[in-house]
C-alpha cells in the first residue's frame, strides 16, 4: 500500500527483523531505512504514489456520495499489481538463485501478494495494517460472526449489542462483499496472477498452483491492533495481535515545536486533518476554524501544508510534525484528526483523547469504537464543522472522563508481557524455524463450505425427515387398511 502511514508500519517490521540479525529484502515506496543487511526495492512511481489513476477519493466526492462498499477491494488489487509489475520486482522473482526463508506480505483487501511465497518456496505471513475483520481472518481461519463483528468499512459500529435490523444489515453487507470478493478473486485477480507469476514459477521448474489455494496458504496473520483498541474479536492460534509495535521509533521534536511547548502556559491541542480534508478545505471554513481556535485558551499546533495569513498568536502552523514525540509530551491535552487508525493507536498509547472527523474507510468505525469506550468525540464534516468542533473541544476539556479513559488504555498498552516488536519478531522466527508453523493452523481451512456450515448435515436431516414422513404415511395407510379389513371380518361373523 503506497501510503506513508503504511510505510511507517513496514519500516517498523523491518527494523524489528534487522535487530534480530536477519537479512531483509524490503519492497516499499517512501522508506529512508538503510542497513548493510537490508536490500530496498523502491517501487514508488513518479508523482503521488497514493493517487495514481485517481485511487484516493477526494473530499468533494465523499461529500456528494458515499464510497461503494467494494471500493477497497478494487484499489487493493490495483496497488498490488502495480508493485508486482515493477521491473525490479519482476527481476527479483525471475532470479532462480534468490531464496528466502519467509515472505511477510501486507494484506490490503487483496491476495495478489500471496504467490510470492510460492515463487520462493517458503512460508507466507500476512501482515494486516488494520484491525481484525472477517475479511482478513478468513485467510487463516473463518469469518467471525457478524452478530458481534462489524465490517471495517461499516458506516458505524452502531452498538456493542446490535439490534435485529443492524444484524440484518451486517449479514447483507457481508454477503454482498463476499460475492464481490468472489468476482475479484476469480475474474480479476486470477488472470493477473498468471500474468505476473507464471513465468517466475515455471523458471524454477514448477507449474503454477491454483490461485485460490495460495490465498489461503498463509502460515500466520499478524494484526496491527490490540484487544483494547479494536473490536476484540476471537482469534485462531495463528493470528496474533502485535499492535503498537511501531511505537518508540519517534523522531525528536523540532526546535520550533520545543519552543512552542515550552512557552505554552495551559497546554496544547494538536490538529491534523489528514491530506483528504486539508487539500480541499474551503477558504470560508478555514476562516471559521481560525476563529474557533482563536477563542480556545490553549495553544494550537496545526499541521498544514501551506502557511496561513492572519492567524492568532495561539495558532502555530507547521508543515511537518513528529507525531509520536508530540503526543508523548505532557502538555498535549487532545488531538483533532481524521481518525486514521495509526493516529488513533498513537493517541491511545500516549493517553491523549481524540476528536475525530472521519470521512471514509475504517475511520468511521475507529471513531465509533472510541466513542463507545469514552475516549473521544466524533464530529461530522459539514458546513457547521467549526461550530461542532468548538462544542467538542469544550466537552473534552470540561469532562475529565475522556482523559481518564485514554490514560487507562495507555496504562494497558504500556504493560505487555513482551514488547510487541519483539513478539512480532518471535512469530516470524517461529514460522521460519518450523517451516510454516503448521501446528498453529486452524482446521477450519481444511473444510469446504458445505462441510464448514453443515450443509451436508442439514441435507441428511432433511432426507431423514422426508424418509420418516414417507414411512409414517405407509404405516398409516397400512394401519387404516388393516383396521377396515378387521372391522369387516367382525361384522361378517356377527351376521
Amino acid at each position: 500500500m503506497p501510503g506513508r502511514s503504511h510505510t511507517t508500519l513496514g519500516d517498523a517490521v523491518v527494523r524489528s527483523l534487522l535487530k534480530g540479525g536477519h537479512n531483509v529484502t524490503y519492497i516499499t515506496t517512501f522508506t529512508q531505512l538503510g542497513s548493510e543487511n537490508l536490500t530496498v526495492i523502491n517501487v514508488n512511481p513518479p508523482g503521488d504514489a497514493y493517487n495514481q489513476d485517481g485511487d484516493r477519493p477526494r473530499l468533494s466526492e465523499l461529500l456528494r456520495s458515499t464510497l461503494p462498499s467494494h471500493h477497497e477491494l478494487t484499489i487493493g488489487a490495483k496497488y498490488a499489481v502495480r508493485a508486482l509489475r515493477h521491473e525490479k520486482v519482476q527481476l527479483l522473482m525471475r532470479m532462480k538463485t534468490v531464496t528466502f526463508d519467509v515472505v511477510v506480505a501486507e494484506w490490503f483487501y487483496s491476495g495478489l501478494l500471496a504467490p510470492l511465497a510460492e515463487v520462493f518456496e517458503c512460508p507466507l505471513i500476512w501482515y494486516s495494517p488494520v484491525d481484525a475483520t472477517w475479511m482478513n481472518l478468513q485467510l487463516v481461519h473463518e469469518s467471525p460472526n457478524p452478530a458481534y463483528a462489524a465490517d471495517l468499512q461499516a458506516s458505524n459500529k452502531a452498538s456493542e449489542i446490535p439490534s435485529v435490523t443492524e444484524r440484518a444489515q451486517r449479514i447483507w453487507k457481508q454477503m454482498y462483499l463476499t460475492a464481490y470478493q468472489y468476482y475479484m478473486t476469480h475474474y480479476v485477480e486470477t488472470p493477473l496472477y498468471y500474468e505476473q507469476y507464471q513465468l517466475a514459477i515455471q523458471l524454477r521448474g514448477r507449474s503454477p498452483p491454483l490461485y485460490d489455494d495460495l490465498i489461503y496458504s498463509g502460515a500466520m496473520m499478524l494484526i496491527n491492533s490490540q484487544p483494547t483498541l479494536g473490536q476484540n474479536l476471537p482469534l485462531p492460534n495463528n493470528a496474533k495481535y502485535i499492535g503498537v509495535h511501531h511505537v518508540g521509533n519517534a523522531e525528536p521534536l523540532t526546535k520550533e515545536l520545543q519552543d512552542i511547548l515550552k512557552n505554552s502556559k495551559d497546554g496544547v491541542i494538536y490538529v491534523n486533518f489528514g491530506s483528504t480534508i486539508t487539500e480541499e478545505l474551503p477558504d470560508e471554513m478555514l476562516e471559521q476554524l481560525i476563529k474557533v481556535f482563536r477563542h480556545v485558551d490553549l495553544d494550537i499546533i496545526w499541521k498544514y501544508g501551506d502557511k496561513l495569513e492572519r492567524v492568532p498568536a495561539n495558532v502555530h502552523i507547521v508543515e511537518w510534525v513528529p507525531q509520536q514525540a508530540l503526543l508523548k509530551h505532557p502538555k498535549v491535552k487532545m488531538t483533532i484528526s481524521h481518525a486514521a487508525y495509526l493516529t488513533y493507536i498513537e493517541a491511545m498509547f500516549y493517553g491523549v483523547p481524540l476528536i475525530g472527523i472521519p470521512v471514509f474507510g475504517d475511520q468511521l468505525l475507529t471513531m465509533d469504537v472510541a466513542i463507545a469506550r469514552g475516549r473521544g468525540i466524533k464530529v461530522h464534516y459539514t458546513e457547521k464543522l467549526a461550530f461542532r468542533l468548538k462544542e467538542a473541544i469544550n466537552e473534552v476539556l470540561g469532562n475529565i472522563t475522556y482523559k481518564t479513559n485514554a490514560k487507562e488504555v495507555s496504562s494497558i498498552l504500556h504493560r505487555p508481557l513482551v514488547p510487541p516488536s519483539q513478539e512480532l519478531r518471535y512469530w516470524v522466527e517461529l514460522v521460519m524455524s518450523t517451516g510454516g508453523a503448521t501446528h498453529l493452523r486452524s482446521p477450519a481451512l481444511q473444510l469446504n463450505m458445505i462441510e464448514r456450515y453443515h450443509i451436508d448435515v442439514a441435507g441428511l436431516i432433511f432426507l431423514t425427515y422426508w424418509f420418516l414422513t414417507k414411512v409414517a404415511k405407509l404405516v398409516k395407510v397400512y394401519w387404516d387398511d388393516f383396521g377396515t379389513d378387521t372391522g369387516t371380518e367382525e361384522r361378517e361373523k356377527i351376521e
